[in-house]
């Protein structure tokens, strides 16, 4: 059961996607601008999850330790995260970066000393995360992607005017997050199941 309550914390940010993806005008303007620079806001997350995945749950670090890591981790990128609010004038993202950092850590944390087992789990857990999210873009960019809800007036009102493609196209911003957390939700039991400490038979 505690393998897959991890799941949720992914799941519900896809859910929560793909509402938005849907009907846009429902949840607003500020609410369709979050959903189209959530992937974006991910690849911060994934950054500060490589570096969590490895000190983190470090088997030798006493239980203050890992959190007085965790803590500096945390504050550091919440920092430099608060800038891009402040450039954005979007504060939100603060706490869609926080939101996204605790999906991450759920998943690999342990109350008990963490082992060998544990980390490797984490580190397995980030990689696959760095090869979904490459894979998520990849696919919502070189595929057809339906627009559903999202319009061309949609996408002027939220100030989505450059050049690039997750600015012309923001569906497909979206359409990326859905399917990049659909994957790491569905994916987190298995990964718990996959890593839980196995019963040493003797003979």
């Amino acid at each position: 059961m505690t393998a897959l309550l991890r799941a949720v914390p992914d799941l519900l940010s896809a859910a929560l996607l793909y509402a938005v993806w849907i009907e846009p005008q429902r949840y607003g303007i500020e609410a369709f601008r979050a959903a189209s620079l959530a992937l974006m806001l991910e690849f911060f997350v994934i950054h500060a999850g490589g570096f969590m995945a490895v000190t983190v749950t470090d088997p030798s670090a006493t239980p203050g330790r890992r959190t007085l890591r965790l803590a500096g981790w945390s504050v550091g990128y919440l920092a430099f995260i608060s800038l891009f609010a402040l450039g954005f004038q979007a504060w939100w993202m603060v706490g869609a970066f926080a939101w996204f950092c605790f999906s991450k850590l759920q998943a690999i944390w342990t109350v008990a000393p963490p082992t060998e087992r544990d980390r490797w789990h984490a580190i397995v857990s980030w990689a696959l995360s760095v090869a979904v999210f490459l894979g998520a873009i990849g696919i919502t960019l070189e595929n057809e992607v339906p627009l559903l809800g999202v319009t061309e007036a949609l996408r002027d009102a939220a100030g989505f005017t450059g050049d690039g493609v997750w600015e012309r196209e923001p569906h497909r911003a979206i359409a990326g997050g859905v399917l990049y957390f659909a994957i790491m939700g569905l994916s987190r039991p298995f990964l718990a199941w996959g890593f839980v400490a196995r019963p040493v038979t003797r003979p």
